[in-house]
């Protein structure tokens, strides 16, 4: 048995780091793509998304880093911070999907809340801060959506022009005529509605991987206890 569990714990122990060292090579490529990006945009950072992106690289990467160094050099200590930081994210997964299949079902009526509000707030900062404006532009195109219900509403009129965003790229006037006509709320709410499951496939796979990353690292971390070693 002693030797069955040295040999189950030596495999954990060297998937544990691959897998750990491959994840950490991505979150570095990660960082350096997001301050790439950051940098070419000239201070242009829409919601901070590049600086976003940085802090999750960081992060992902200090998780990754005690994954690596924990399993290779047989740390206790490193080992259950690991397991302990993943089993945290792990529960606020469940937590938050739990929300959001809630959220959804309940005929979507708490999402399209969520979005209402949040596009009423960068419509009303859109003319003073450029980093609303730049997301408010990047929503008007990529769901080919106009004002919060359509092209009709105040917080995109202004007398008879909209904003040139609500209407496709290359158009010189933009009116209530030629603009998108959905509002960008239905159209925001319907693709989150539609993209639920993706979503959720998603976070349940990410989910499976994060509790057996804990599981072999606290079988590791046993078999050192048993071994006598605590570093």
């Amino acid at each position: 048995m002693g030797c069955l569990r040295d040999c189950t714990s030596g495999i954990a122990k060297y998937i544990l780091f691959f897998f750990n060292l491959l994840i950490l090579i991505c979150a570095v490529a990660f960082i350096a793509l997001a301050v790439i990006y950051r940098q070419n945009n000239a201070g242009v950072d829409i919601m901070s998304l590049s600086s976003l992106a940085i802090a999750i690289g960081v992060l992902i990467a200090l998780i990754a880093f005690f994954g690596c160094c924990g399993a290779i050099k047989e740390s206790s200590c490193l080992l259950t911070t690991y397991a302990a930081i993943l089993l945290t994210i792990f529960i606020i997964q469940v937590v938050l999907a739990i929300l959001a299949f809630v959220a959804i079902k309940n005929d979507g009526t708490e999402v399209e809340t969520l979005v209402r509000d949040h596009l009423k707030n960068l419509y009303a900062k859109q003319s003073t801060n450029k980093a609303d404006l730049e997301v408010l532009e990047t929503v008007h195109r990529a769901y080919e959506c106009c004002g919060l219900d359509g092209p009709s509403g105040t917080e995109v009129l202004n007398g008879t022009q909209i904003m040139i965003s609500c209407c496709k790229k290359g158009t010189v006037t933009c009116t209530t005529s030629n603009a998108y006509q959905e509002g960008c709320v239905s159209a925001l709410t319907d693709f989150l509605k539609s993209n639920v499951k993706i979503i959720g496939i998603i976070a349940i796979i990410f989910a499976v991987v994060e509790l057996l990353c804990a599981l072999f690292a606290f079988h590791v971390r046993k078999t050192i206890a048993n071994q006598g070693k605590y570093v």
